[in-house]
């Protein structure tokens, strides 16, 4: 189901197609918005039709995924978009950002585009909000991840115009041309929108998932304790629902890559407790619960060695990366140890 991207894309369509026929924009329901995205771009392997003889939806193939020859037009389409509430220059390019970012989750610009190997890679865009390089940031943050023993798919950065990077990761739905089912932590743990406004989810919750449904169980607990560990050791804050996932494997539901990991100074605790009330930045607290995933003092200490072994170089990795030292200095307080 796209986000708040996807969906403002979506609206914005509607609001074109209904003054070319003079019409009154359609209020649109989350079938619209479900059945609205491009079917080759759609996450994970569902797909849907009208007709049993018919094509899957949405199948308007003048709106298919780009390529990367495309990425700098693509650039250009999202700026122009975000910076114009209406008018005839940002329409022109609704249809060019339509299908490539439809289907995608987040606020932030962003589009699907396939490489020379048609392989689909999703680019995040940067935004007018940006204060700092974000691209930047969160290829640092996937670089200490992989450091730290988090799974995670293949990304990396371009400096495409202006200032600030654009940030490209492979897509883990799709293997050698195939769908891969996936399903967010929020669809698995049965919460949605509405739920989670009056019960702060926890980590718990997800590891219950994987403990009673999931496959390979004590080897994806390990790796979600070790995510929790790591998003403390960087303040990745914004570890909601939706940024956690599941994939669907020969054997069962496994974690998904991670993704979306970003350090952060604007919040004080994660977005999941830890434990069903607490959300605190703290080791020890998640060493509290390390026992529902399976683990013993011993191999708790052990991953949050090896997880701030690797977080810790992030200055060294920030230089390589080209961060200015000013951003290093503002960003500085996100890390502990």
């Amino acid at each position: 189901m796209p986000d708040t991207w996807g969906r403002t894309l979506m609206k914005r369509r509607e609001v074109q197609l209904a003054r070319e026929n003079n019409e009154k924009p359609k209020t649109l329901y989350d079938i619209d918005f479900l059945l609205g995205v491009y079917d080759e771009s759609r996450m994970g392997a569902l797909r849907f039709k009208t007709d049993p003889n018919g094509d899957f939806l949405d199948n308007n193939k003048t709106t298919s995924t780009p390529p990367w020859s495309s990425i700098r037009e693509l650039q250009n389409a999202a700026s122009i978009f975000e910076n114009d509430n209406d008018n005839e220059e940002v329409n022109k390019w609704l249809t060019v950002l339509m299908a490539p970012g439809s289907s995608l989750g987040g606020a932030r610009p962003k589009a699907n585009i396939l490489d020379s190997d048609k392989s689909l890679w999703i680019a995040k865009f940067p935004s007018k909000t940006d204060t700092i390089d974000k691209a930047a940031w969160e290829f640092l943050a996937y670089q200490l991840a992989i450091n730290a023993g988090i799974n995670m798919a293949a990304c990396h950065i371009e400096k495409i115009t202006g200032n600030h990077h654009t940030f490209f990761t492979k897509r883990f739905d799709r293997e050698n041309g195939k769908r891969i089912h996936f399903a967010s932590a929020m669809t698995m743990t049965a919460n949605n929108e509405d739920t989670i406004r009056d019960y702060q989810a926890s980590y718990l919750d997800i590891a219950e998932f994987i403990s009673n449904h999931g496959a390979n169980v004590e080897a994806n607990l390990h790796q979600l304790w070790r995510r929790i560990v790591f998003n403390i050791a960087i303040s990745n804050t914004d570890d909601h629902l939706r940024n956690h996932g599941f994939i669907l494997i020969k054997e069962g539901w496994i974690l998904s890559p991670a993704y979306d990991l970003n350090p952060s100074i604007d919040k004080d605790g994660l977005a999941l407790n830890i434990d069903m009330d607490n959300n605190a930045l703290d080791f020890e607290l998640a060493k509290s619960v390390g026992e529902y995933f399976r683990l013993n003092k011993q191999l708790m200490e052990i991953i949050i060695q090896e997880v701030l072994q690797a977080t810790s170089n992030w200055k060294t990795i920030a230089k390589e990366i080209g961060i200015s030292r000013s951003e290093q200095e503002l960003m500085n307080k996100a890390f502990n140890s």
